[in-house]
């Protein structure tokens, strides 16, 4: 027989609601040894834009923002219902611990426009060992203040955001991993290049060895904390040249609830590790590095931070605020693609919860971006969402 877990009302399930996180909630029920579990959410997004596009009706893009101006579409409204999902999981005892495994899609796509079930979870976890796809150990959601928007603010989660092949072992407050190295090369655009010739680009990088990362995350009474570090290998290959550098990255998240308020906030660095950097680029992370006319490798360095707060004016009703920024810089030369690039948003929203399965909310968001070239653009957008859990 099925049965409702239930569990209590709070900052960490209304930053599941808002950000995406696994549901905290799910329908359960015994077979033999191993308790299944069925959850996830149906869900509907729509947004007006007032100035010019900044997205699909789930989240906005700094891309979309940079547009030219006969690109331009104000006064225009998006729906979409592409972001609800659906998980599966299993608890079992073997061997005197517990095996664990998930398994979780939706049907998102970039710019709303290939709805299809995409895998988002899928892996199993025993003895501290975690084998899979799931969020990258180089990520926190310490930092991350609850957004109706899926993508929410930029520079928010640390690290690279979404869900990466990996294995993971972790000891208490402290995880080690070893990823699927993600590396984005830009464009080489220096005007010193014959106008037949080309640079190695994002479609020559290949990698021989996994990103490692280690993270510690943990709470001391109302404080929460979150530090970690990357190392990645950067490498292109055409087949006559090829060069290989080393990319760093690391950030540090904390969050202090006092009574009904939670404040939050969250600084990174990366050098040659920004495609783990939130929101640093175009559509999603920034640039790593590029190759130069002596066919060398030179790294990008970028900083971002996110700042939060939240206010439960009641136990149905939350108040959320939050701005955050990216910047990728350019080095010496001159590249295209998520290189030189500032990125920044806000979010402002008020959050209903009648109950721990159901939250209705409105919000507001700003978006901003700087490109190489110097040109700034921006855009604003309102936001109305549903959400019904299962």
């Amino acid at each position: 027989m099925w049965n409702n877990k239930k569990s209590s009302l709070g900052s960490l399930a209304a930053m599941a609601l808002a950000t995406g996180a696994t549901s905290t909630q799910a329908l359960e029920t015994q077979v033999g040894e191993t308790t299944v579990g069925l959850y996830g959410y149906a869900r509907l997004n729509m947004t007006y834009n007032f100035d010019r596009d900044a997205g699909s009706a789930n989240e906005g893009y700094f891309a979309e923002v940079a547009g030219s101006d006969d690109e331009d579409v104000g006064d225009q409204l998006q729906v979409s219902a592409t972001q609800s999902r659906i998980g599966f999981r299993t608890s079992t005892p073997v061997e005197g611990s517990t095996l664990d495994t998930v398994i979780e899609g939706d049907f998102w796509s970039y710019n709303d426009d290939n709805a299809r079930f995409r895998l988002r979870h899928a892996y199993g976890s025993w003895n501290d060992i975690l084998a899979g796809q799931t969020w990258s150990n180089y990520n926190t959601f310490v930092a991350a203040t609850p957004t109706l928007d899926f993508f929410s603010t930029a520079g928010s989660y640390g690290g690279y955001g979404t869900r990466l092949a990996q294995l993971r072992y972790t000891m208490g407050a402290f995880s080690i991993a070893a990823e699927d190295p993600k590396a984005q090369l830009a464009e080489n655009i220096d005007g010193s290049m014959p106008e037949d010739a080309s640079l190695p680009d994002n479609d020559d990088a290949v990698s021989s060895m996994p990103a490692f990362s280690l993270r510690y995350e943990d709470n001391s009474g109302d404080f929460s904390y979150s530090i970690a570090g990357i190392a990645r290998q950067l490498k292109y290959d055409t087949g006559s040249e090829k060069d290989t550098e080393m990319g760093y990255g690391a950030f540090a998240a904390g969050a202090y609830q006092a009574g009904p308020v939670t404040l939050r906030a969250i600084v990174s660095a990366s050098e040659g590790a920004n495609s783990y950097l939130y929101l640093a680029g175009d559509y999603f992370n920034g640039a790593d590095a590029y190759v130069d006319t002596n066919g060398k490798l030179k790294t990008l360095s970028d900083d971002g931070g996110a700042i939060g707060f939240s206010y439960q004016m009641s136990p149905q009703y939350s108040l959320n605020a939050s701005h955050g920024y990216t910047d990728v810089g350019l080095g010496e030369t001159t590249v295209g693609g998520n290189a030189g690039r500032k990125n920044k948003n806000t979010f402002l929203n008020l959050m209903w919860t009648p109950s721990e399965r159901l939250m209705y909310g409105v919000e507001y968001g700003y978006f901003a971006t700087e490109l190489a070239n110097g040109r700034e653009e921006d855009a604003s957008r309102v936001m109305v969402a549903a959400q019904y859990e299962f």
